[in-house]
C-alpha cells in the first residue's frame, strides 16, 4: 500500500496538503465534506481568502446549512480554520477564513500514512474506526472533544435473543480491573497512546 505524503511536506502544494489532512481526519464525513469544499473557494498556494457563503456551500455540497455551521466549528476548534474576518448578512458577505495545517496535526485523531484499519485493542480484530467530533464553547473558544473508544475497540454487537451482547471495551477494563490497571474512563489523555497503539502506523 502506498504512503500518503505528510500534511506539512512544504515541497507540496497547499492544496494537496490540505486534502490529504482531511482525507486522514477521523471526524464525520460531514466534516470532511465541508473541509473539502472550503479548498475550493480558498486560495490554493496558501488556504487564504476563504469565503464561500454557507448558503453557497449548501447547494454544491448538498448538505444542510446547520451541518455546514457545525462543520466549520469542528475545523475552528481543531485549528484547521482561522476566522480571520466577519461577514455581514444584510450586505451578502460571508465570513472569510485562513485554512491551517496545524503544526499539532500529528496529535489528532488520523489515520496513519497508509490508511490502515486499526487493530481492537481487545480481541486484536482489524477494525474501521468510527471518526466523531463534539464541540464545547469555553471561554469564548470552541473545543473539539473525542470519543477515542469508539475508534480503537470493535463496534458493540447486536444483542441476541436470550444474551446479553458484550463488547471489547467491557470485557477490556474487566481485564484492567483484575490486573488493578485504569480502566478506560480513568485513562485521561493516555487513551492517546493507546489510539497509536491500535493504528500501529506512525507518520
Amino acid at each position: 500500500m502506498s504512503r500518503l505524503h505528510a500534511p506539512d511536506d512544504e515541497d507540496k502544494p497547499f492544496i494537496a496538503r490540505w486534502n490529504v489532512l482531511a482525507r486522514i481526519l477521523l471526524v464525520e464525513p460531514s466534516v470532511k465534506a465541508v473541509a473539502r469544499s472550503a479548498m475550493d473557494f480558498g486560495d490554493f498556494d496558501d488556504g487564504s481568502s476563504c469565503h464561500p457563503s454557507n448558503e453557497r456551500m449548501e447547494r454544491e455540497s448538498g448538505l444542510s446549512e446547520r451541518t455546514i455551521r457545525s462543520g466549520w466549528q469542528v475545523l475552528r476548534g481543531l485549528g484547521m480554520a482561522e476566522r480571520v474576518g466577519y461577514g455581514s448578512p444584510h450586505r451578502r458577505l460571508a465570513d472569510e477564513y485562513q485554512l491551517i495545517i496545524p503544526s499539532h496535526w500529528r496529535n489528532l485523531p488520523i489515520y496513519g500514512p497508509h490508511v490502515r484499519k486499526f487493530h481492537c485493542l481487545y480481541c486484536q480484530k482489524l477494525v474501521t474506526p468510527q471518526g466523531n467530533s463534539t464541540v464545547r464553547v469555553e471561554g469564548g473558544q470552541e473545543m473539539v472533544s473525542f470519543h477515542v473508544q469508539r475508534m480503537v475497540f470493535c463496534p458493540t454487537p447486536r444483542a441476541k435473543r436470550g444474551r446479553d451482547a458484550v463488547d471489547c471495551l467491557t470485557e477490556w477494563n474487566a481485564s484492567q480491573r483484575a490486573c488493578g490497571e485504569p480502566t478506560f474512563g480513568n485513562l485521561g489523555d493516555d487513551v492517546w497512546k493507546l489510539f497509536r497503539q491500535a493504528r500501529a502506523d506512525e507518520w
